[in-house]
């Protein structure tokens, strides 16, 4: 039995289809089979990290990752080009955390956070322990140096190790996690391995979380650029209209513009 869902490659990007129901089994089969899987978020954002750097781009297109939809749009490409995705397959990390988190504590899985400042990080999980009394979890702030053979780095991937997770979930924005991770998932005693970004501001209470209605129609960007517009105008307002161009260039490049991935 594969590990993975079946993956597709749309307009030159690997997207793999999964409802949130998908990827618990995926992270369940990890566990019992001890096998090593990543599961890696795909946005509009993400689109442009991809289209520009090589090290995200191995990383997603590894076998062993699975590339969930972080975002109406891609559902909207998808759909352009023949896939049959419905809105369950947007599953951002927002709204499948606490779900996961309710699993883990009821399945046993336990998991390590890595990224966002310190006191964030400690109120986050503080909120999470308060919410999930049973959850194993601990966690370790971004803010240090990544550097592979440096000592900074090596005590972190050997704290993560002691504590034996079954899931690690790496939170230090898109690109560096994705690096991070890339260059040290040999070296990890996990199971799976999953990108949320900042996911952790929401729940510590140290960002807005949009309405999450806003979401099934590919509006919750407009949230959070008026919430914060110094953070978000270049993702949001330049961003995208690289992004259009790239998908310009892969549509015209491949016949057809989608194709499944054989495993």
């Amino acid at each position: 039995m594969p590990t993975n869902p079946p993956s597709y490659r749309l307009c030159g990007f690997k997207i793999t289809p999964t409802t949130v129901d998908d990827l618990f089994s995926l992270i369940g089969r990890a566990v019992r089979n001890d096998r090593k899987v990543v599961i890696a978020s795909q946005n509009v954002h993400g689109l442009y990290v991809y289209a520009r750097d090589e090290t995200f781009r191995r990383l997603h297109e590894d076998p062993d990752t699975c590339v969930h939809i972080d975002g109406m749009p891609l559902v909207w490409l998808g759909r352009a080009f023949g896939l049959d995705l419905k809105a369950e397959h947007r599953t951002g990390w927002i709204d499948w955390f606490l779900p996961l988190l309710e699993r883990a504590d009821r399945e046993g899985w336990r998991i390590f956070y890595l990224g966002a400042p310190p006191d964030v990080l400690e109120t986050g999980l503080a909120t999470l322990r308060r919410r999930f009394p049973g959850l194993q979890i601990e966690g370790r702030d971004g803010y240090f140096d990544t550097t592979r053979d440096g000592p900074e780095n090596r005590a972190v991937v050997e704290r993560i190790n002691a504590c034996r997770p079954h899931m690690l979930i790496v939170g230090m924005g898109m690109g560096r996690q994705e690096h991070w991770i890339a260059e040290n998932k040999a070296d990890l005693a996990v199971n799976c391995i999953g990108t949320c970004g900042a996911c952790l501001e929401y729940f510590a209470g140290a960002a807005y979380t949009p309405p999450r209605w806003l979401g099934r129609f590919g509006l919750e960007w407009t949230a959070r650029l008026l919430a914060n517009p110094k953070r978000f105008w270049r993702r949001y307002l330049v961003e995208p209209w690289y992004v259009a161009w790239w998908l310009s260039r892969g549509v015209a490049a491949r016949r057809p513009a989608v194709e499944r991935i054989e495993a």
